[in-house]
């Protein structure tokens, strides 16, 4: 990966390094938000429902202890003792006289306590008395089918549903009472040997569950009231199932007033407050799911998603334009070494601002006029001396050539032969002016030749045979500058190595030497020198323009050529072989034509 990163341009680098942190940015403050957000919702949820089930459970102890002292004071009024009495003691006789003034009773107590949607009293023999429903004795095992005989104290029963009520439930409260009229006394218990009598109110559980909703929040998932074993009472199973867990209740029943703990249910965690009703051990319970807690949290991380994409997106347009603002003077500084490396650097390039980019721009351009400068005067001076090799290796007389064609003069002034004598003496005369040519290291094509012609016009004196020289030029060659004595020591090696040995008169071709001079592709001239001598050993020839080979140093003509050529043309020469014996061997020159 660091690899993979190292190896991008720089702008994409930029790019990539303005992405990773943006969003390690946004991912950091995302978490943060949600955790933060998270356990701020949650203590605040928490303090509301610590709030809500104080309250809650504050303002139902108040009304069930109201409505307990309110229940001790109506049944303390006629009829009921007579009436309780009376079933104690499975005395019928004047039940049915009861029920008028049982009802005007109780009329002004249901209309003074809202909770209560009715009262019964009834007996072990499942005889009831409702001063405001009829019949209702014909429907007492649906409407409580527990056995409430158990129950020895007062005991709230879960709320239940009825036909005699419509759709309301409510919630039974059974008080056990006996009465003894002898002690005008009234107990909130079974007395031995006398009938079971029980006191029954029944709460409206929709005024229960109206209070609740009142006191909940958008939070809460379930505000209910519990008896001692953790069971809720107002609400169903099957409205709030979770409710009803094991765990709850457990939880419930082991818990102290104000308690606040988190229980795990089968999906989620459920975050619950209770507070102790003194009115038989009830519980105000308040729950909340987590996923409510998150549910303001998700569209929170949403939010950021959004925020994400965007900030991705203008960050990737942002280093875009930043990274190219920012490579510009790079990519200049790129051209101009490109430009450097290929020679074309010509145009300067200024570079008008302060900052470090443009700075290292001036200090190329500096830098370039520096080494520019440096390699004019190292060429100058390497084309000094590459001069001055060339002159030197240019003037090198081969002294047994000197001194042979002195001999031969002298020799033919000695015979009388004062005309050869006179032509050898003019032919050296030319042949050492073009030798010479005063310093110049370059002559016309045309000069050249007559040098080459001069040259075998004093060999050809030599001996009554002679070799035989053409030379071709084409006419737009003739005026062309090339390096001088470059013929003569190719015609000298054809003389020597060509036709050396041969006994004259018994060649196998009688010996000629063409010198052709043409123009080549590429702006180029071609110079070939053929002879129909012995031939050429192409892999000796090959070795001997090679720098620093044996043979080099065994055959001076070609090596001197050779060095000459490279000070005088660098490396825009060419030298190649041709060899058929006694038919064609060539040496073959290529140079370019101007320099």
């Amino acid at each position: 990966m660091i690899k993979w990163f190292a190896n991008l341009k720089f702008r994409y680098q930029l790019v990539t390094g303005m992405i990773f942190i943006t969003s390690a940015a946004l991912f950091l403050i995302g978490q943060l938000s949600y955790f933060y957000f998270y356990e701020r919702n949650t203590n605040e949820v928490l303090r509301r429902a610590r709030s809500s089930v104080q309250m809650a459970g504050a303002s139902l102890s108040s009304q069930f202890n109201s409505l307990s002292a309110a229940t001790n004071h109506l049944l303390v009024k006629e009829p009921f003792p007579q009436m309780i009495a009376d079933i104690n003691n499975y005395n019928f006789t004047g039940y049915a006289g009861y029920f008028t003034s049982a009802a005007a009773v109780t009329d002004s107590f249901l209309q003074n306590h809202d909770l209560v949607n009715n009262v019964l009293v009834c007996g072990d023999d499942h005889i009831m008395f409702s001063p405001t429903t009829l019949g209702i004795s014909s429907h007492f095992d649906q409407l409580l089918p527990e056995n409430i005989w158990q129950y020895l104290h007062i005991t709230v029963l879960p709320t239940r549903y009825s036909i005699m009520f419509g759709k309301k439930g409510v919630i039974p409260v059974s008080y056990p009472v006996s009465s003894i009229l002898s002690s005008k006394n009234l107990a909130y218990q079974d007395l031995p040997d006398l009938r079971k009598v029980r006191f029954i109110l029944l709460i409206d559980t929709e005024q229960i569950r109206d209070y609740f909703n009142r006191m909940s929040n958008r939070y809460t998932y379930c505000m209910y009231l519990a008896d001692e074993n953790g069971q809720p009472l107002d609400i169903t199973e099957k409205e709030y199932p979770d409710a009803f867990l094991p765990q709850i209740c457990q939880w419930i029943t082991d818990g102290s007033p104000g308690q606040e703990g988190t229980v795990k249910a089968e999906n989620e965690d459920l975050f619950l407050t209770m507070d102790r009703i003194k009115f038989c051990n009830l519980n105000v319970v308040h729950m909340t799911k987590k996923s409510a807690l998150t549910g303001d949290i998700k569209e929170l991380r949403s939010f950021f998603i959004l925020v994400w994409i965007a900030c991705f997106l203008a960050a990737v347009l942002l280093s875009l334009a930043l990274s190219g603002l920012l490579t510009r003077n790079l990519r200049v500084l790129g051209t101009i070494i490109r430009n450097i490396n290929d020679k074309t650097y010509t145009k300067r390039r200024e570079f008008n601002h302060t900052d470090e980019i443009s700075l290292l721009g001036v200090q190329l351009n500096q830098m370039y006029d520096t080494i520019q400068l440096q390699l004019l005067q190292i060429k100058d001076e390497e084309q000094k001396k590459a001069m001055a090799e060339i002159q030197m290796m240019s003037e090198q007389i081969n002294p047994h050539f000197l001194y042979n064609t002195l001999e031969c003069i002298h020799f033919q002034i000695l015979n009388g032969h004062s005309e050869t004598a006179e032509g050898m003496l003019e032919s050296l005369g030319k042949y050492l002016r073009t030798t010479l040519s005063f310093g110049k290291t370059l002559i016309s094509v045309e000069k050249e030749v007559e040098h080459v012609i001069s040259y075998m016009e004093i060999m050809n004196r030599h001996s009554s045979d002679g070799i035989l020289l053409e030379t071709k030029i084409e006419p737009s060659l003739k005026d062309c500058k090339i390096m001088k004595i470059l013929l003569q020591p190719l015609a000298e090696n054809s003389i020597r190595h060509g036709f050396g040995g041969l006994v004259s008169g018994f060649e196998p071709v009688p010996p000629r030497i063409d010198i052709l001079i043409s123009s080549a592709e590429n702006n180029r001239i071609r110079i070939e020198v053929t002879d129909n001598g012995k031939g050429i050993d192409i892999e000796v020839a090959n070795a001997c323009i090679t720098e620093n080979s044996p043979e080099s140093q065994k055959h001076f003509g070609l090596s001197n050529i050779q060095k000459r050529l490279k000070a005088c043309y660098g490396d825009s020469f060419h030298i190649s072989f041709l060899s058929i014996p006694y038919l064609k061997n060539s040496v073959i020159i290529e140079l370019p034509k101007d320099i």
